[in-house]
């Protein structure tokens, strides 16, 4: 008795093997590609919610200081690192509203440096500009605008730079606020 001559397979060829490594790694490599951009887009999404938070803080101290409603306020402020400049001259004058009681008008300069103050060392690079208008027949209206440099990841192949390169473009917020 002899055995039958053998006519299937058994187990898997190089070549099969070298197909199943190449498919894997591509996946792999997608995985690896979808995690940066997410990573990328957080930290976009961590900035944005900062910057509106910060915006956000002013509009608070402005709600809560008569200065700001009283028609009083500068028709124009605008900020960049530490220098504060606005048309009055009230905002840019340094002012310690804690060591003594303080007018409306100081505790706003004194909100504004503050606030000035906590932007330049979260957003190095931004531009603030506070625009408020007040006339006698409506209430005063300002808007707080941010500009700040935002650096993403490019993460396709359509941009001028390689793939996966750090690019750099201007961002702006503006939040309407009525004190």
């Amino acid at each position: 008795m002899t055995a039958p001559p053998r006519t299937g397979h058994r187990g898997f060829s190089m070549i099969e093997v070298m197909v199943t490594l190449v498919v894997m790694t591509f996946g792999l490599l997608g995985l690896v590609k979808m995690q940066t951009a997410a990573l990328a887009n957080t930290q976009l999404a961590r900035v944005r919610s900062l910057v509106a938070l910060q915006a956000g803080s002013m509009a608070a101290a402005m709600h809560g200081n008569p200065f700001w409603s009283s028609g009083s306020a500068p028709a124009s402020v605008s900020a960049s690192g530490v220098t504060i400049t606005d048309t009055s001259g009230q905002l840019s004058q340094t002012v310690n509203c804690t060591a003594s009681s303080c007018t409306p008008a100081q505790m706003a300069a004194a909100d504004v440096q503050s606030w000035v103050a906590g932007l330049n060392v979260r957003f190095p690079s931004y531009t603030a500009q506070i625009s408020c208008a007040s006339s006698a027949a409506a209430p005063t209206s300002c808007i707080i605008k941010l500009t700040w440099a935002e650096k993403y990841v490019a993460v396709n192949r359509s941009t001028s730079l390689a793939a996966g390169a750090v690019q750099t473009s201007t961002q702006q917020f503006s939040l309407y606020v009525a004190p």
